[in-house]
């Protein structure tokens, strides 16, 4: 991410009070690297923090509150793994209701078992489960779990896939022994001729295909999956959809559900558990059954509390239709964003109508990163919480998410457009 500085004006009004917000930026800068456990809820990824929250102290349904006590409607979603919303009541009365039987028990519970058999009856390519803490750790065991059925090792990639070695090495090989380079290339999403030739090129060597099948606010291409599928198939090259973001976000099934394009592996989490620490690893029996006596293992896979926090929410995921609500949420959103493009004048680029949806003001003279900090700056002191994405600004859906709230956001994203807008009037 581009850092968050700018050079454009503050609001005309004061800022919110931050005061209490910014002593806990201080604090935690003092004893932990770069003031967050998290790298990307760091405030430089999002504005600088005398203008946007460095921290939270409570969320409820769609809002959340910062320690100075000021509420924003969210749309970060907390880096999406929030898809109901904040402090569901039915998610923490199943939570509540295991905290009496145990968190972690010293063999597995059953709950683990419900779980799994769930998980194979809503995902296509589901016929074994493998139940893990983080997304990281589901797609490097489901590389592990590749190449130990193949016996080779390149891996060609699309997509962010976590910080573990085996990926991590694309972006950056501080810290990672740089022999793991030569173990994983990339191509860019959407890119089938990229993909196609370096497909052909490395054919024999493919332990497997890891891509994100979907990204924010974006569709892949036609063909683009079902290409892909088939060029796996037929040399017998496993293919992984990282369903970390798309699971049970883009549809029940997540994206391979939603485009019909079924993988051997997949990986799964954040919206799994709305909130509560939870991935899976699941797929065909050919490519799972080898990893049984394989060194993959956790002591905290089975804790219990998020095991049913994601029982509960796939219960809930089905009968209340929230798949719907985000659709309808992401087109009121779209919609509200062109009429805001007609009446300020100002073209507005938007990605596909998904519950994870992104747009750009076209504001000529103004850097992104300029562009960036400024809207994300001035949203957050009128109450609404954006993120930063690639392709401009990001909004992370939740079915908790009102018409009161999208008619407040839009009302906030105008009034941030057109003042960026007229403050490079006025320099010009």
């Amino acid at each position: 991410m581009p850092p968050a500085t700018s050079n454009m004006p503050p609001a005309a009004e004061p800022p919110r009070s931050l005061g209490r917000t910014r002593d806990w930026w201080r604090r935690a800068s003092a004893i932990v690297p770069g003031g967050t456990h998290t790298i990307s809820k760091r405030v430089g990824q999002f504005a600088p923090e005398d203008r946007f929250p460095a921290f939270l102290v409570r969320g409820r349904g769609a809002l959340v509150w910062d320690p100075d006590g000021n509420e924003y409607i969210d749309y970060i979603a907390a880096l999406a793994p929030i898809v109901l919303g904040y402090a569901h009541p039915e998610v923490n009365a199943a939570i509540r209701a295991q905290l009496d039987d145990g968190i972690l028990l010293s063999l597995p519970g059953t709950a683990e078992v419900e779980l799994g058999e769930t998980l194979c009856r809503i995902l296509p390519c589901a016929q074994r489960v493998r139940l893990f803490k983080t997304g990281a750790e589901a797609t490097a065991a489901a590389v592990r779990a590749a190449r130990l059925v193949t016996g080779r090792t390149k891996v060609l990639s699309c997509g962010y896939h976590g910080w573990h070695d085996w990926w991590a090495v694309t972006k950056s090989s501080a810290g990672i022994p740089a022999a793991l380079a030569a173990c994983t290339d990339e191509f860019p999403f959407g890119d089938l001729a990229a993909f196609e030739r370096q497909f052909a090129a490395q054919r024999g060597e493919l332990a497997a295909v890891i891509l994100t099948p979907a990204v924010y606010g974006r569709n892949p291409p036609p063909g683009f999956l079902e290409t892909i599928r088939r060029h796996t198939a037929e040399a017998r090259v496993p293919l992984i959809f990282d369903e970390i973001i798309t699971g049970f976000r883009w549809a029940l099934a997540g994206a391979q559900g939603r485009y019909g394009v079924v993988p051997d592996l997949a990986c799964f989490g954040k919206s799994l558990a709305n909130g509560m620490p939870l991935a899976a690893l699941v797929g065909r029996a050919e490519w799972m059954d080898p990893i049984k006596d394989n060194w993959i293992s956790s002591t905290y896979a089975g804790e219990l509390l998020s095991i049913r926090a994601a029982l509960a929410t796939l219960e809930i995921l089905q009968r209340d239709h929230v798949f719907a609500r985000l659709e309808a949420t992401a087109a009121a959103l779209q919609a509200g964003l062109a009429g805001i493009a007609r009446r300020l004048g100002v073209p507005i680029t938007q990605g596909d109508a998904l519950p994870a949806l992104v747009f750009l003001p076209i504001i000529e003279g103004v850097p992104l990163p300029d562009l960036q900090t400024a809207l994300l700056s001035d949203a957050a002191q009128h109450g609404v919480l954006l993120r930063r994405d690639p392709a401009g600004i990001s909004m992370c859906l939740m079915g908790a998410h009102t018409d009161d709230h999208v008619a407040q956001t839009l009302t906030v994203i105008e009034r941030a457009i057109s003042a960026v807008a007229a403050g490079t009037a006025r320099r010009s």
